[in-house]
């Protein structure tokens, strides 16, 4: 596996998870490994969508790869669950792997996708997403606080999609 682009860490439940982030631009860059998550930094109606939790947290929307998935249909299927949206574009942005002394690691990737509304989002069939709110993309990472690796998505987003 290549160098990461960025190294951080944060405290999760009293443990510190480290991070490595990594740019990668195509799928086909992607390491040979177990994805566990994939989640979308979005245009929709030109704002960035964050769904809201049950506990009012806000996060991208994204989720878990269930088995057999890729990273595209994991992306595509949350945000119809999440949002009742369709991604009409899209592209690998990179991915980011976690670990913990306590876990093995965790890979989670990260898109771009311009999304469009199938109709009104009624309600998340896993249940933990309960609305969804549009921001200025420019508040992105001051409301998900993703350290680091948010800043640099921000600017990753700016500098491909001209933001």
């Amino acid at each position: 596996m290549a160098e990461p682009d960025i190294r951080d860490s944060f405290i999760y439940n009293g443990q510190t998870v480290n991070v490595e982030w990594f740019d990668v631009d195509s799928v086909d860059k992607l390491p040979d490994v177990k994805w566990q998550q994939a989640y979308v930094i979005a245009k929709l109606d030109g704002l960035t969508p964050l769904v809201i939790d049950k506990n009012s947290k806000v996060n991208l929307p994204g989720g878990h790869v269930d088995p057999g998935e890729t990273v595209e249909q994991t992306m595509r299927r949350e945000v119809e669950e999440e949002m009742n949206c369709r991604v009409v574009d899209w592209r690998l942005l990179g991915y980011q792997k976690l670990t913990s002394e306590r876990r093995e690691p965790v890979y989670q990737a990260r898109v771009f996708a311009k999304l469009e509304r199938i109709s009104k989002f009624i309600e998340d069939p896993g249940g933990s997403v309960v609305d969804y709110k549009l921001i200025p993309f420019d508040q992105l990472n001051r409301e998900i606080r993703y350290g680091k690796v948010g800043e640099h998505l921000v600017e990753l987003v700016a500098s491909v999609v001209g933001d």
